[in-house]
């Protein structure tokens, strides 16, 4: 498939910071690692609660770019987590202790296209809802990744705020790439994992950088 760039200048972004969060790489076990950054379709699933949409697949087509603004400082901690072993759910054998990264002070741009072949256009219903915030008909907090993970600021960006980020030298840019270090979800199985939809993904500084590369949400590829 071939590579989607587009100028920073002509995306709209959003600002996002979450004092504290945890994406968990799919594949670690014992050891609940996190990604240093939010995965796209983490991401994407954040701003469909935003607007208060339950159906992910209205902006199927969606493209978007991750900026990490501040990486956030990496603990770990030890807390139950649950995995099913045996039919009774409430055994004590489907709950144990294992260790988690934290990401504290974590901050992040998300770039969308203002124009883009989702119909309708996430931008413009996210942007009208941040204007008119009785047009989102929300449930609960806002979070990125885990419902308790809540999220403190979302906000608009001007091009020149953007550019001031970037310029700052410590951002780092998520984009996609076929020989990329990471693999990340761009759409999520939620029954399973079989249909889950992978992609490669680069983790590079962004200073310097006038082109950044976008990410498609789809349930193909």
């Amino acid at each position: 498939m071939s590579r989607i760039v587009s100028p920073v200048e002509d995306l709209r972004w959003i600002r996002v910071s979450v004092p504290i969060a945890s994406f968990t790489v799919p594949f670690a076990r014992e050891f609940a690692e996190s990604y240093p950054f939010p995965p796209p379709a983490t991401v994407y699933g954040m701003l469909l609660s935003y607007i208060g949409e339950t159906n992910r697949w209205k902006y199927e087509g969606t493209r978007l770019a991750i900026v990490v603004i501040r990486s956030g400082s990496p603990s770990l901690v030890i807390r139950k987590t649950r995995r099913v072993k045996v039919a009774d759910l409430n055994s004590p054998q489907n709950s144990k202790p294992d260790y988690q990264t934290l990401l504290t002070g974590l901050e992040f741009m998300v770039g969308l296209c203002p124009e883009s072949g989702a119909v309708p256009n996430l931008w413009r219903v996210v942007e009208s809802c941040y204007h008119q915030p009785e047009r989102s008909l929300r449930v609960g907090g806002l979070s990125c990744g885990e419902s308790h993970h809540l999220i403190d600021e979302f906000s608009l960006m001007s091009a020149a705020e953007v550019e001031a980020a970037i310029r700052a030298g410590e951002s780092w840019l998520l984009e996609p790439a076929e020989d990329g270090e990471w693999s990340v979800p761009v759409w999520v199985d939620h029954v399973g994992s079989e249909k889950t939809v992978w992609e490669r993904a680069a983790w590079i500084p962004a200073r310097g950088q006038r082109q950044v590369g976008m990410f498609e949400i789809a349930h193909t590829k």
